[in-house]
């Protein structure tokens, strides 16, 4: 079976070199990865969108997020409580959080 024709609209005709230094050239790699696509059309991409590209999270990098967010959420709830004089019966529950905020930035620094 033969691969579908690709319209003339979409058809890739021309071809334009650029120069980067090293650290450019490394930046554009590294955001290419994060994709995944080509250093090539990643530039593409970012040349010609409307829009930011969205990046793709890996299971890990996911559940990280969900967790940051969680986290986030409770020290909010905890910090309504210390406004309103609850401390003694939170204090355990900071605790428990920053050991978690910990586990998290060793993650993260991987």
């Amino acid at each position: 079976m033969a691969r579908p024709r690709v319209a003339e609209s979409k058809k890739l005709l021309f071809q334009t070199n650029i120069r980067l230094s090293k650290s450019e050239r490394e930046f554009a790699e590294e955001e290419a990865a994060k994709i995944p696509c080509s250093v090539a059309n990643w530039i593409r991409r970012s040349a010609f969108s409307k829009g930011r590209i969205s990046v793709r999270y890996s299971g890990l990098d996911r559940n990280t997020y969900r967790n940051l967010s969680a986290i986030g959420s409770n020290l909010n709830q905890l910090t309504k409580r210390i406004n309103n004089s609850h401390y003694p019966k939170i204090f355990n529950e900071l605790l428990e959080l920053k050991k978690l905020l910990v586990e998290i930035h060793k993650q993260i620094l991987k």
